[in-house]
């Protein structure tokens, strides 16, 4: 008897240890213009996003974390580690938001490493045979290929694995249906369930069509009355709505018994685009100043990382792939320069120091070039030039001191020039 108990406590005791070395399951929820200031916990009283407050108090959340100034450019570092000129990558649109066919996604490695991998939403990174989500790394894939879409009600315009279908929903809920739906799939892998919604952007539909009627016109009613503009109530309405699939989603995961190992991850690939409340931030999408680069970042994994931990080191979107190689043991591409660094300390230590020196910004729209449109800071201070040159024009040289230069830990706001007190800063730069 001694015996077959010893023997049930060693069975035991494996399957634990089993368990325990399993990877992490990984949802990663990222938004579309929604700025850091739409959120509760960021501070913002008129908008209602009870299920992320409550997300943010249970994670490790970061107030200096960086996406790029646009959408595209924000995803190409998202998905491969590098600042996103190094991947061909330099538009929105126009044939220039398209990464090189032999840049390697982060689904790529996870798939590499065992997992099953699925995006479900807005892709962005090319439309063409050989660009398409399914042929980089995803094994699902339901949405769309451009930047925004028309039909929020009813979508006409999504594919799933490369073919066009049809859909019936209101498009934050249909792509929570698909998150939900993969992480259902009985499959002893782990998943990366990628859930790119496409909201706030643009058009601000809030699902009016007879099945949510009354939840879009209640919600842009309400934020009417709280003073906002007609245009703010729809995004604001927008991201309301997301939080309540948000809810949905991570329900589900307590329901099913997963929320322990897995790890959850929210943000957005820009700065903001409503006007109401920006938190004393300068800019918004489309800006190198901190309103249009600023966005919110927000990590939980129960009993693994801290609760409610705020840090205020910088990091960026690029870090995003040499965080979830750490975290899972998958190798980083040895053949190409990453230029993002882990953050998996500072999620386990709830602070710490920010894995970079430097970080750049950069976006133009016609010509990519050292002259407009950009940004670099150390963490204190900020050096950039914003202005763009007329199209079709060449840019043209600037004499010394060069750009604008911000202390952010006096100045968040970016409201005084320093940078002709201090040249020998901007030299340094």
């Amino acid at each position: 008897m001694k015996r077959l108990f010893m023997a049930a406590l060693l069975i035991c005791a494996t399957v634990q240890s089993t368990q325990a070395q399993k990877p992490p399951n990984i949802l990663f929820i990222l938004t579309d213009d929604q700025g850091w200031w739409e959120l509760g916990a960021h501070g913002n009283q008129w908008i209602d996003t009870p299920v992320l407050d409550s997300l943010y108090r249970q994670s490790v959340s970061f107030s200096r974390y960086y996406a790029a100034p646009v959408c595209s450019p924000t995803r190409a570092g998202l998905i491969t580690g590098r600042y996103h000129l190094r991947t061909g990558l330099y538009n929105t649109r126009f044939g220039g938001d398209v990464i090189a066919r032999e840049e390697i996604t982060i689904a790529q490695l996870l798939k590499e490493s065992g997992y099953r991998t699925g995006l479900f939403g807005k892709w962005h990174l090319g439309k063409y045979y050989g660009y398409q989500p399914h042929q980089k790394g995803f094994d699902e894939f339901l949405g769309h290929y451009a930047g925004h879409i028309d039909e929020y009600d009813y979508p006409d315009q999504l594919v799933h694995n490369g073919e066009p279908v049809e859909a019936r929903s209101y498009v934050t809920d249909l792509f929570t249906d698909a998150a939900i739906e993969f992480i259902d799939y009985p499959d002893d892998r782990p998943f990366f369930c990628y859930l790119s919604y496409n909201a706030p952007h643009s058009p601000w539909v809030v699902g009016t069509s007879h099945d949510r009627q009354t939840r879009g016109f209640e919600l842009v009613k309400k934020y009417l009355d709280k003073g906002l503009t007609v245009r703010d109530a729809h995004i604001y309405a927008m991201v309301e709505i997301i939080d309540q699939n948000v809810g949905r989603l991570l329900g589900y995961l307590t329901e099913k018994g997963l929320d322990k190992n897995t790890v959850v991850i929210f943000s957005c690939d820009n700065g903001g685009i409503s006007n109401f409340y920006t938190a004393g931030l300068r800019g918004k999408k489309g800006s190198v100043y901190e309103g249009g680069i600023r966005a919110p970042l927000i990590v939980r994994w129960p009993g693994n990382f801290p609760e409610n931990k705020q840090v205020d080191v910088m990091i960026s979107h690029i870090d995003l792939v040499p965080t979830l190689c750490e975290l899972t043991g998958t190798p980083l591409p040895a053949d190409r320069v990453i230029d993002g660094k882990s953050f998996l300390p500072l999620l386990k230590q709830g602070q710490g120091k920010s894995p970079h020196t430097y970080l750049f910004h950069h976006w133009d729209r016609y010509f990519p070039n050292p002259y407009n449109m950009w940004a670099v800071t150390d963490g204190r201070y900020k050096l950039l030039n914003s202005p763009r040159a007329p199209w079709p024009t060449e840019p043209v040289v600037q004499p010394e001191p060069f750009g604008e230069l911000y202390d952010l830990m006096s100045d968040p706001g970016e409201a005084k020039n320093i940078a002709s007190q201090h040249p020998d800063i901007v030299r340094r730069f």
